[in-house]
Parts: structure tokens; sequence; C-alpha cells
């Protein structure tokens, strides 16, 4: 008698579609936020002043900005954080009939879904807020679909030298459309474009489905340190590493040499930087009633957060201090040098991309730039979590650990005041 093997296998124990269906808290969670999202296009005629004010809606923007967040979902989907599996979980496929590539496969189409959704749902906000016609219709839907196409074909195979140039090219073509103007049907076929450039997307590296346990176990301890980080408010834990420099020496460690190398290690956020810069140019003439200093300074802080990443690993190892033999402040001193310098760079990009939007910003919201480095500084330097008090005060959402909030927000409490000053100073 043969059996046949079957060609799927659930593990023990696990929920089916993230437990959105089990009656528990997933359950409620799913089902609060998908009303909140809902509930916003019944209330379209409030939203319209919030977001475009009293003024003619600026509808090629609101392309533009849309092909920015695509190129932002894009950018988050490379990072393959689906390529992941569980070391019992990998052990239990390795002698079970079932393929560990279909996992990984099923966790990809799960994430892509996840990005393509929101991507929509700002979509038809944003065209239902500004009572867009059909062809502006026609022309979000050409673009989530061809940025989705692309955005697949790039992420099932493993990672390229090149992969961050896609996302960046949709994002100038998303100012392109905005400064420009292109109408609805330009960019359809710019949509046909970017379907056409999805094609040779998808060859070049191995399939991610088939990356082998380093590689798996490599994505599950990044997705541990990510669940620990959010667990027990230590975001610090998720400041990037450094990169090996190459001929950089640290014979003779000095601070300013050690923050220059860190600085050079984290290089690899460059693009995203430049991402969200070109972001911040193309939802400032899309979304006219949100002041520049909030932009600038949202931009800034997402923007520069990675290059402290230096500090941030000394000041949560003092024994690297120690070694390195120099004060805190002068530490502090190199590190922000260089953070100013990287910074500068970043403004300077920002006023290239602002002037090639054909727009400007009040000369007080360029301010934020260097209040983002000093909000960085003293994000990175913040002591060790302390959960031996958590002094818990009644709030209208409950009781907060009020000394754990204190320090969790350390850093953007700077970041929130100063963005406040300088939009009300306009």
């Amino acid at each position: 008698m043969v059996t046949s093997t079957p060609r799927r296998m659930r593990i023990p124990g696990r929920k089916r579609f993230g437990g959105i269906f089990s009656g528990d808290t997933a359950t409620f969670v799913f089902l609060f936020g998908f009303g909140f999202l809902f509930t916003a296009f019944f209330h379209v005629d409030g939203w319209r002043p919030a977001l475009y004010g009293s003024s003619i809606v600026d509808f090629p923007a609101v392309l533009g900005l849309l092909t920015l967040c695509c190129a932002v979902g894009w950018r988050g989907l490379l990072r393959r954080g689906f390529a992941w599996v569980e070391p019992a979980e990998l052990t239990w496929l390795d002698f079970a009939p079932v393929d560990r590539g279909r996992v990984v496969t099923l966790r990809l189409l799960g994430a892509w879904t996840g990005v393509v959704a929101v991507t929509g749902y700002l979509a038809a906000l944003l065209l239902a807020v500004g009572g867009a016609g059909l062809e502006q219709w026609r022309a979000a839907v050409a673009i989530v679909v061809a940025t989705g196409v692309a955005a697949f074909a790039s992420a099932r195979r493993t990672s390229l030298r090149l992969d961050a140039l896609g996302p960046l090219a949709l994002a100038v073509l998303g100012l392109v459309i905005a400064a420009l103007g292109l109408g609805p049907a330009t960019v359809q076929f710019v949509a046909a474009g970017v379907l056409a450039a999805a094609l040779p997307l998808a060859f070049g590296g191995e399939p991610v489905s088939r990356a082998g346990r380093a590689v798996l176990l490599a994505g599950w301890d990044g997705r541990v340190l990510r669940s620990v980080a959010v667990t027990f408010l230590d975001p610090m834990m998720l400041l990037p590493p450094s990169a090996p420099t190459g001929g950089l020496s640290l014979r003779r460690p000095t601070p300013l040499r050690l923050a220059w190398a860190g600085t050079l290690g984290r290089a690899r956020y460059a693009g995203a930087a430049l991402l969200v810069g070109l972001a911040v140019v193309v939802a400032h003439i899309a979304v006219p009633t949100v002041p520049g200093a909030v932009l600038i300074g949202i931009g800034a802080y997402v923007a520069l957060t990675p290059f402290g990443g230096g500090l941030g690993e000394l000041w949560r190892n003092p024994g690297r201090r120690r070694w390195l033999g120099s004060a805190d402040r002068d530490l502090v001193l190199a590190h922000g040098l260089v953070l100013a310098g990287v910074g500068l760079l970043w403004a300077a990009t920002l006023v290239v991309v602002t002037l090639a939007g054909g727009t400007s910003f009040a000369a007080t919201a360029w301010l934020a730039v260097p209040l983002s480095v000093l909000s960085i500084l003293r994000t990175v330097t913040r002591t060790a979590v302390d959960y031996a008090n958590p002094a818990f005060a009644d709030t209208p959402m409950g009781p907060m650990p009020a000394n754990l909030a204190r320090q969790l927000f350390r850093g953007l409490d700077l970041q929130l005041v100063g963005i406040v000053v300088l939009a009300a100073a306009v």
C-alpha cells in the first residue's frame, strides 16, 4: 500500500492567518484597526481642509506622492525581513515531506500583500479626499499595480548590489511627476515603463525561497532582536551595526576617527536618506497644509538616525568606552561633529531637490536639520532602560509606565518641542 506524502503541513501550535480569526486580542486589534481606517472614507469633507486646505488639489503632485509611497514600500520589501525560519521549525521541516521554501514564499506573499494594501489605501484616501476623477483613479491604480509587480519581482530573489537603485529611480519619477505637473495619461505611460522594467529585475540571483540555513537563521536572529526591542521598550537595540570599512585604520582609536569610521560603515543608508529627502519635497508640494518645519524635522530625524548608531553602540557598552580611554564628552562632540557634517550634506541635497521641484521652504524650517542632529544625539546617549521603577500613572488611555515612557521618548521630546516652535514661528 502506497501512501501519498502531504504537500502541506501545519506546525503544531501555529495560528492561521496570524490569529486574526481566533477571537483573541489579534481579532480585536484587526477589527478595530480596519474599522478606524474604513470610517475615514465617510468623513472626506473633514479630511479635505486638513490635507489640502482651501487650495485647488494638485493631482499631479498627489500622484507623485503616491509614487514616492510606492518607492518607500518597495525599499522596505527589499530588506527581505520575511526570509526567516525559526530554528525548531527549520529542523522540523528538514525531516518532514514539505519544502521549507514554501514557508518563505508564503511569508513573502504576505509581506508583499501588506505593502500593496497600504499603498492602495493611501492612494484611495488621497484621491477620495481630493475628489479625483476617473482618469486620476486609473493612473493611481496603474502606479500601484506596476510598482507592486516590480517590487515582487526584485524581492523574490536574493539581494543584489544595485537593488536600491530601483526604488530610488521610482522616487525620482515621483518628483518629476509632481514638478512637471504630468497628467494622468502620462502617468499611466510611466507605470507601463515601470512594469516593463520589472522583467529584467526578475532575473539574476537565486530565488530567496532557496535560501540556506545560515540566511534563514540570520533572518530569525533579526526578527528576535526586533521583537525583544519592542517588548522591552528599547528601540536602541535596532540601531544598525557598522559594516567593515576596508582601508581605514584604527590603530590609534581617537574619538573622531572612530566616529568617521562608524559613519562610513553605515554609508549603505545614504540611498534611504535620499529617498526620504525626495519624499519630503513631494509631500510639501502635494499637501500644502503641513508646515515645512514638520516635514523637514521628521525627514531629517528618520534619515540621519542610522548614522548615529556608532555613538549609540558605544553608549550601550561601557567596556568599549573604557577601551577608548576618552571622556564621554569628547565622544559626543566627535560623533556630533561628524553627524552634523552628514546633516549638512543631507540639507544641501534637500536644497537641490527643492529647487528641482519648483518649491521652497520657509527659512525657519531649515533649522529643523540642526534640531534633528541634537535630538539624535540625545536619543542615542540615553542610559540603559531601568525597569526597577516603572512608576505607573493614570492617563485617559489607562495606566501608563511614566518612567519607561520618559526613557523611551528621550530625544523625541526635544524634536517634538522644537518642531512645534519652528512651525509656530512661520
